[in-house]
């Protein structure tokens, strides 16, 4: 049996991505990855949440230095987070976590016409760093 596809295995974060800021948000799709078995407790400034409840208050209310989700996930791609934050107002960073890409520039260029005052980008992941 094979594991999941790599759009649900953003929980497991490698070293390098759990000390990105004070302040980080998780989106992705929790009850997802809770039935697979992945533990998902908080680590110091590192907080998880459904894509479903991100909002203004939630924002407002933890001011994230930088949010984070997979490039796809079972209910929501980069896409439509981008666009989410952009109606929200959010300024700050919002990174993607994903396998190495074939073009990850028209990823980019997608999202920041989509969204042009989000700072986005992508953070690639090598088979390595998995």
């Amino acid at each position: 049996m094979s594991g999941p596809p790599a759009s649900d295995q953003m929980p497991v974060l490698p070293e390098a991505l759990r000390n990105l800021s004070k302040n980080t948000l998780v989106i992705g799709d929790l009850a997802r990855w809770k039935a697979q078995g992945r533990a998902l407790e908080p680590l110091d400034g590192l907080q998880f949440i459904d894509a479903s409840d991100l909002n203004d208050d939630l924002l407002n209310r933890n001011e994230p230095e930088i949010i984070l989700s997979p490039l796809v996930a079972g209910h929501f791609d980069a896409l439509d987070i981008a666009m989410k934050l952009d109606m929200l107002g959010f300024t700050g960073r919002y990174r993607v976590v994903a396998d190495n890409l074939p073009d990850a520039a028209l990823i980019r260029a997608e999202v920041c016409d989509l969204a042009p005052e989000l700072d986005f980008d992508l953070l690639l992941m090598s088979d390595e760093a998995r």
